[in-house]
């Protein structure tokens, strides 16, 4: 039996989909057992549903193997990553963006500036994998020495990262999208301006608010003073040591591909590390392979500074290649296609036609994890019924990338979670709720979904020009 003749029913689909996401869901946020074994039973309960459908165990492995090839650029990254974090430190490069952070930083707007920090570095390189693991770790200091919740510091810089990683023109997600949608990229990126200025207006409104309203105690601030002069005691924090940083936005504009530019970096933090600190070669390969370990014998800056390494995200490469193999499963019987294609029916008028792709991108990442996969699986699927009904294109692709790129880090097993909580420390389940840019964006799409507004014709005029058909009232009057 063909591979074709082997698709499932939709009750098989959603079963299939829904049993082992459930038994993950509960394994993880009730029981808190942690999320490797959850997502090894939910790979069982999968399997045993492919091998119902008629798939044999050779073709779910390779299916398996398949998915876990394509994330092996996001594990060597979390791999050097690791690296350029501990000799960073060492290199007194994030300890000197702590030390004028606090410095210059107000504690009241500090959510909203990591924020705004955030979407600047994150636009500039276009990565969010890099700019988490850089900005992010030395903001993510500013805001355990203020005194800040570290699910709340997460989700600012989480919500500014992934701003670049789908506006930035040297971004791999936007090339990506605006290729597979047929789309020239500029105009992919204009169109998505529409939905992603506004949300990020209101994202840094609330952030605003939230340092407003948790402004940090007054002892954590007390503590300031003897922050900076530990790690002022320890490092040298001139100028010099922020040139790794700044060489790493130099070649990432110049799109320099990833795994190069982020050993590139590592080598620039071990030569200042050696120059500007002192540092023994002995010292500078401990530090790439089990991290910096902080002795100013201030309590606050050894904890926030004691940190990368390769093997502080061993256990992370491990729920990352779990996580995969589950999606491999239901991505090779076809669960998540029929899915799809489910609501694809549904959707009438433009209004469900844009929350079907927003629907579906997010059952490919609770399926998958993997956030090109959730952007090329409904790109493909819905480009057809897009052009059918005279919708530009490229609502298409901003909505597709309003949920495919921007909802990977909400699901707390998608290969971005796993990074977050390798890199930062911090689960999805706790910094979600403060991801405040991820969940905004994509109700702008379906809100101009249902209004017209933003949303063009073929010809470039707006829906709000004309009245819109309902594709149902129209195929049941062409049958009358």
């Amino acid at each position: 039996m063909s591979n074709v003749e082997r698709k499932p029913s939709t009750l098989v689909a959603l079963l299939a989909f829904l049993i082992p996401v459930g038994i993950i869901l509960y394994g993880t946020a009730i029981l808190k057992i942690g999320a490797i074994l959850p997502l090894v039973l939910a790979t069982i309960i999968a399997c045993l549903f492919a091998a119902g459908s008629g798939y044999s165990w050779e073709e779910l492995e390779k299916g398996m193997i398949d998915s876990i090839s394509r994330v092996m650029v996001a594990i060597l990254i979390l791999i050097a990553v690791g690296m350029l974090i501990g000799v960073w430190i060492l290199a007194g490069t994030i300890p000197t963006i702590v030390y004028w952070g606090l410095t210059l930083i107000s504690p009241t707007t500090f959510l909203m500036t990591a924020f705004l920090l955030c979407v600047v570095a994150s636009t500039a390189t276009g990565t969010s994998f890099g700019t988490m693991g850089t900005v992010g770790v030395a903001l993510l200091g500013v805001g355990q020495a203020l005194g800040y919740p570290l699910p709340m510091v997460v989700g600012a810089i989480v919500s500014g990262a992934y701003f670049g990683d789908k506006m930035s023109p040297v971004s791999d997600s936007t090339n990506i999208t605006a290729s597979v949608c047929e789309v020239p990229l500029f105009p992919h990126i204009a169109s998505m301006m529409w939905t992603t200025i506004p949300a990020a207006v209101v994202s840094a409104l609330i952030y605003l608010f939230l340092g407003m309203s948790n402004t940090p105690e007054a002892s954590a601030s007390g503590n300031i003073p003897l922050i900076l002069q530990a790690i002022s005691g320890k490092f040298n924090t001139s100028l010099l040591t922020l040139l790794p940083p700044v060489l790493l936005m130099v070649l990432a504009y110049r799109r320099y591909p990833a795994i190069p530019l982020l050993m590139v970096c590592v080598a620039a933090g071990a030569i200042a590390a050696w120059l500007l600190q002192g540092a023994a070669l002995k010292e500078i390969l401990g530090s790439m392979m089990a991290g910096y370990k902080s002795t100013t014998g201030l309590k606050q800056v050894d904890v926030l500074l004691s940190r990368g390494g390769i093997s502080s995200i061993m256990g992370t490469l491990v729920l990352l290649i779990t996580g995969v193999a589950f999606g491999g499963v239901l991505e090779k019987m076809r669960a998540l296609e029929v899915l799809i294609e489910a609501a694809l029916r549904w959707a009438h008028n433009t209004g469900r036609l844009i929350v079907s792709v927003v629907v579906s991108c997010y059952i490919i990442l609770l399926g998958t994890g993997s956030q090109m996969v959730a952007v090329i699986i409904p790109a493909r699927a819905f480009a057809q019924t897009f052009k059918d009904r005279g919708i530009n294109l490229r609502v298409l692709s901003r909505t597709c990338e309003d949920a495919g790129t921007i909802g990977c880090p909400l699901i707390p097993w998608s290969v971005h979670a796993f990074y977050i909580l390798g890199v930062l420390g911090v689960s999805a389940y706790e910094y979600a709720p403060y991801a405040i840019l991820n969940w905004i964006i994509p109700l702008f799409s379906i809100a101009y979904g249902y209004t017209g507004f933003a949303i063009w014709r073929t010809d470039g005029t707006s829906f709000r020009n004309k009245k819109e058909v309902n594709v149902e009232e129209k195929q049941k009057a062409s049958v009358s």
